[in-house]
């Protein structure tokens, strides 16, 4: 139990999965149909509101004291592992049901990916990890790809589609409640009070989940998984990507502190990657809950898209400075895929202020990717 102690520091990974990807955003809970599509009572969402509020203020004076004198990083996966040119390929074969939204019809989009570890800090990737898979989906609004003026009049308008990703199939602290006791006694009191806490009220599973980061060969090399749920149309769902390239990273002899940035430069030099991403549908509130993304779905995985990385030198200074001024959201989206359950509500209200004060604090606009921005950026 002791060594388990000693490893409390991954809780920092978590604090990272629960709620934070990299993300800003503009939406409100009444934007997102919280009360028509979530089963919650008003008594719940006020005391939910509490919590997400505690939360957002503890985060923020930890980010003025971290980076005091210094640059503000996001305050979750701050290591950008590299950003990447993708295509996003929307399949023709899939079920007439699931043709909604971007899945709509078979079509090509170009993507943005942002490969990240999840740590709180920027630190070498000898430290064992998970890694985020962020997709930002471009053109999906035809009106603005074809009238690319209207952007900046009409900031309404949706022009890309975000799709987050964890290298972990749930997010041990799955509820609002577990990841508020998370930050506050990480923040006010010191991690091992908080495995303290879980151990003597029945949240063991946080903890063993503690030791499941690794060393991964390559980010190309894992599959990923949403881990908090989404609509897709009148449906509820998650989604899963699973590797596909032909060839796999090896650890090197030594771990580097960048190796995972050079191994998928070395096999994007030399070869193209690839993803098939899927989704699984909601059965119901005991086996596919919406509320606690700590439980493992099991439902059917169904193909609907493949993702497709050409051969490209991804390690520039140019991709790098682009990727830190980017931003990804769940709120991010088409209606057809909004994001829903607690997990998803704190991000959407947390990371608006977040994201605006670490912009404000490094002088720096957000950043609005589009097709001609792609193509611009080498």
């Amino acid at each position: 139990m002791l060594k388990r102690f000693k490893r409390i520091k991954i809780l920092t990974i978590f604090l990272s999965f629960c709620i934070f990807s990299q993300i800003n955003f503009a939406e409100t809970k009444n934007d997102l149909g919280i009360q028509k599509v979530e089963n919650i009572s008003a008594e719940e969402l006020e005391e939910e509101n509490k919590m997400i509020e505690e939360m957002r203020t503890l985060l923020q004076e930890k980010m003025e004291e971290d980076y005091k004198d210094k640059e503000t990083k996001r305050d979750a996966h701050p290591k950008t592992l590299g950003l990447l040119k993708a295509d996003f390929i929307v399949l023709d074969d899939i079920p007439e049901e699931l043709k909604v939204g971007v899945f709509k019809k078979a079509k090509t989009y170009k993507s943005w990916i942002r490969i990240s570890n999840s740590s709180g800090k920027v630190q070498s990737d000898k430290e064992k990890d998970f890694r985020g898979f962020a997709i930002k989906v471009l053109g999906i609004n035809e009106r603005l790809v074809n009238n690319p003026s209207l952007a900046n009049k009409e900031d309404k308008h949706i022009e890309t589609q975000d799709f987050l990703l964890l290298s972990n199939p749930t997010m041990p602290l799955g509820t609002v409640k577990l990841f508020r006791d998370a930050i506050y006694y990480s923040i006010k009191w010191h991690p091992i009070v908080l495995a303290g806490k879980f151990l003597f009220t029945g949240k063991l599973k946080v903890l063993k989940a503690l030791n499941t980061a690794k060393n991964d060969t390559s980010p190309l090399d894992i599959s990923y998984w949403s881990t908090t749920p989404y609509m897709l149309g009148d449906k509820k769902v998650k989604y899963k990507i699973v590797p596909t390239s032909k060839i796999k990273s090896s650890l090197p002899d030594e771990l580097t502190e960048n190796y995972l940035t050079e191994n998928m430069n070395e096999h994007l030099s030399k070869n193209r990657a690839s993803f098939d991403f899927y989704i699984q549908e909601f059965k119901n509130e005991e086996e596919t809950p919406i509320e606690d993304a700590g439980v493992k779905w099991e439902t059917p995985f169904i193909k609907i898209a493949r993702i497709e990385i050409p051969i490209q030198n991804m390690n520039t200074k140019e991709r790098f400075d682009f990727a830190e001024n980017l931003f990804f959201s769940p709120a991010n989206s088409l209606k057809e895929h909004k994001a829903i359950g607690g997990l998803n509500r704190a991000r959407i209200e947390i990371y608006d202020n977040l994201s605006k004060y670490r912009h404000q604090k490094n002088n720096k606009l957000f950043v609005k990717p589009n097709l001609i921005n792609y193509e611009y950026i080498k």
